[in-house]
């Protein structure tokens, strides 16, 4: 959606954006905060070699001192803030208490020092996704500096900005042309977001070579890490099969645990006690830092827990897992849910819309199928999330005591009046903090030749932060610092 904004703020020219860079976005992030109309812009970055301001080597200072001192907490962070954010990184929470905190606090003092040097107005980034981005956020926010995270929108086409998993709106309702032509894009059996397109040939031979690129990828990034005596860089360490959640050999048997019969099942229940879990990618962002309550990102125990109550009231639990994930899931998971009765692990090629429309009710935490379930009139259960409205069209798992409670709740709900007007409700609301643009511009970016998407990209993201940031009163003529 085009938003209008005050002359004053689309021609300002000041101020200055602060932009954090990851694998191979370096120069379309420059990019980005060239066009974004700011005074200044720059980019920092983790990785060797990369970003106007490099944070590796102040990193590794500070971490040895923080690890000496077998230190939990600094000036900059309280101990509560350290656990919260290595609970919540998928990379930290198998480093060991001691190591994760020395690697939070060392990160902390290197971007505080990036921060004194820049004097961001704004910080921009991808979705916050692993512990230095929070780190970032945390500092930013401490200094009333915004930080906005740029990510596709759900809205085929379009982007959206976001703030620890928060949809970042403003502006006026948006045309009801727009909302209705939302509603026949999405509202459809055949809709798939357009980071999910295609469909792949889910065999073990496949699996296999997925499983051996990233083991073989892992092992190249543990050299290079020698190479460069950086052990403890994030983009290193998220590749290392140590991790817990990495797969193993073994877990190729996933091709074989599928229930290719599940259809049959069918029959022995009504549309309204069937309950389809669509599994996320895990470890997933918008798991681990768009949900509040640390018990919720225990992500496994929850589907289970989940499944197992409605099972036990019940109703056919039909599961199916992302397309994206398969060659990363492992099997104990599915094991799991397997053991309970009248749960069903429907084959990866199945079309999850499709199985939508054979529920009556839906359970994902904050999966886009969550939004499917709304729109096509099903039950749907979900965290709360960025494009969530409110209990007229959603059930909210907002405490995972409330598992148990669920199947009576889910029953005792009624969504089969005004579907239209939820459609229209979840649409809009998407609508006020979309805006068209190639998100995907980072692919393939030739800084010699940038495409025409990346550049409209930077000029529209200008004018979104700025607005955000007049509504949110952080811009730099209002929080006292020059530009």
């Amino acid at each position: 959606m085009q938003h209008d904004l005050p002359k004053d703020l689309t021609q300002d020219g000041t101020g200055t954006v602060l932009l954090y860079s990851i694998h191979r976005t370096e120069d379309w992030f420059r990019h980005l905060g060239e066009n974004m109309g700011f005074a200044k812009s720059a980019v920092v970055s983790c990785l060797p070699g990369e970003g106007d301001h490099n944070v590796i080597a102040d990193f590794q200072h500070h971490q040895r001192r923080f690890y000496a001192a077998d230190a939990r907490h600094s000036d900059l962070l309280d101990a509560a803030t350290v656990a919260d954010i290595a609970a919540r990184c998928r990379v930290l929470r198998f480093m060991g208490d001691r190591r994760a905190a020395a690697m939070i606090l060392g990160m902390a003092e290197a971007m505080a020092k990036v921060l004194d040097v820049v004097q961001p107005d704004v910080i921009v980034s991808f979705p916050i996704d692993r512990y230095v981005s929070d780190v970032l956020e945390h500092l930013g926010r401490a200094r009333g500096v915004p930080f906005y995270e740029l990510t596709v929108s759900a809205l085929n086409g379009q982007s959206m900005l976001m703030r620890k998993g928060a949809l970042c709106q403003h502006g006026p309702d948006p045309d009801p042309a727009l909302v209705e032509a939302g509603v026949e894009e999405m509202a459809t059996p055949l809709f798939k977001p357009s980071y999910v397109q295609g469909v792949a040939n889910f065999t073990a031979k496949r699996w296999l070579k997925v499983f051996a690129y990233f083991r073989l990828r892992g092992f190249v990034f543990w050299l290079i890490s020698l190479l460069h005596r950086d052990r403890l860089n994030l983009h290193y360490l998220d590749a290392q099969s140590f991790l817990g959640h990495k797969p193993r050999l073994s877990d190729m048997r996933i091709v074989n645990l599928v229930d290719r019969d599940w259809r049959d099942s069918l029959d022995a229940f009504p549309k309204d006690r069937r309950l389809f879990i669509g599994l996320a990618l895990f470890p997933e962002a918008s798991i681990d830092y768009w949900i509040h309550d640390l018990k919720l990102i225990e992500y496994e125990d929850v589907i289970v827990e989940m499944a197992t109550a409605f099972s036990d009231a019940g109703y056919l639990v039909l599961v199916k897992d992302h397309p994206l994930q398969f060659g990363f899931r492992q099997c104990g998971l599915i094991d799991r849910l397997r053991a309970i009765k009248n749960v069903k692990f429907v084959p990866y090629e199945e079309n999850g819309t499709e199985l939508l429309t054979l529920c009556g009710v839906s359970f994902t935490c904050t999966g886009t199928l969550g939004l499917q379930a709304a729109l096509l009139g099903a039950k749907s259960i979900v965290v709360e999330n960025y494009y969530t409205t409110d209990t007229r069209d959603f059930i909210f798992l907002s405490d995972r005591d409330r598992i148990k409670d669920l199947p009576e709740e889910a029953s005792s709900r009624d969504f089969s009046t005004g579907l239209e007007d939820r459609q229209r409700r979840i649409i809009a609301n998407l609508l006020r903090g979309s805006f068209v643009s190639d998100f995907f511009s980072f692919e393939k970016f030739d800084k010699t030749n940038p495409s025409p998407g990346a550049t409209e990209l930077g000029h529209v993201l200008g004018r979104e932060v700025r607005a955000l940031m007049a509504e949110d009163g952080a811009s730099a003529r209002h929080n006292g610092r020059g530009t």
